[in-house]
């Protein structure tokens, strides 16, 4: 299965919604509402929606206008919100001057698939040509460490870990300098999963910014933050508070292999300016791909 008929299959309650707003209606101002109230629904946001609703009311469609010109329509109008958040993360890693190394740190909420997304990651450099190191910095959680250190037998990537309950700046510190020595061309950085209010595990995450830095002035080269794609609107608190007490350079969504809704990434997008690195559609370690914002809108709408 394609990655647009995995997205469709995510999103049919959500493109369902929208249809019943659409078939059989007379175009009326009731009909711009219908469409307005399901996009809320969707998590896009209500300023959204509200635009996409004045836009398609503006294009003074004709009474007889078919189901599929409407669809195209809304599908062409989110395509161009996204397109200026498509952000490929392995393509402009691959057209970058040459770090030694590139350093990623990952951050985001314990659940929200971190640990898994870092070795996807991974797998994908690899695949075209790096040399990956994966830094197991969540030192809090056994779990997490043994997580990576098997993502990384599976995949034949090399993984850096420290003693259980070890300091998770101190891990990263070493693991960035093991790669230095050992020609790892790309450092992923797990941390430990933490809710964006407690002030007391950001501060963590600014202490291994911190020790990052005195390796390399300009590191880390790549901040990202990981989100469930099952959260809808609770999303936006997660990308709010790291972006204001952490800082990041862009997301990567995951699940959208289950039942998301698939409007909060419009509506993040829309809000946070924040790009979309990568989007998880499945388990398996070929499932993390490229955010394409034809194919996000067209999944929506099942154009």
């Amino acid at each position: 299965m394609g990655i647009l008929d995995k997205l469709k299959k995510t999103f049919k309650k959500t493109s369902e919604s929208i249809l019943t707003a659409i078939v059989g209606k007379k175009i009326d101002e009731d009909f711009y509402q219908e469409i307005e109230d399901a996009l809320i629904r969707a998590d896009v946001g209500a300023q959204t929606s509200i635009m996409l609703a004045k836009k398609l009311a503006d294009k003074k469609f004709p009474r007889d206008a078919t189901e599929s010109e409407i669809k195209k329509f809304l599908a062409d109008e989110i395509t161009r919100l996204l397109e200026p958040y498509e952000a490929n993360l392995f393509d402009s890693i691959d057209k970058s001057t040459r770090r030694n190394p590139e350093i990623i740190l990952v951050i985001g909420v314990n659940g929200n698939g971190k640990t898994t997304s870092i070795a996807k990651l991974a797998n994908v450099f690899k695949k075209k040509g790096h040399n990956p190191l994966m830094i197991a910095g969540d030192t809090f959680r056994a779990a997490a460490v043994e997580q990576l250190k098997y993502w990384g037998n599976q995949l034949g990537i090399a993984v850096f870990h420290g003693k259980d309950q070890a300091d998770a700046a101190g891990v990263v510190y070493s693991g960035i300098e093991k790669a230095k020595s050992e020609n790892n061309d790309i450092v992923l950085i797990d941390t430990a999963g933490r809710m964006q209010n407690r002030d007391d595990l950001i501060a963590e995450l600014d202490k291994i910014k911190r020790v990052i830095k005195k390796i390399d002035g300009t590191a880390p080269h790549k901040t990202i933050l990981v989100l469930d794609g099952l959260t809808g609107q609770t999303a936006h608190l997660q990308v709010e508070s790291f972006l204001n007490k952490v800082g990041i350079d862009g997301l990567i969504v995951t699940k959208l292999d289950s039942t998301a809704k698939g409007g909060a990434v419009i509506s993040l997008t829309q809000k946070y300016k924040a790009p979309i690195f990568a989007i998880g559609v499945g388990e398996g370690a070929d499932d993390l791909q490229p955010f394409s914002a034809n194919q996000y809108a067209k999944a929506i709408l099942d154009e």
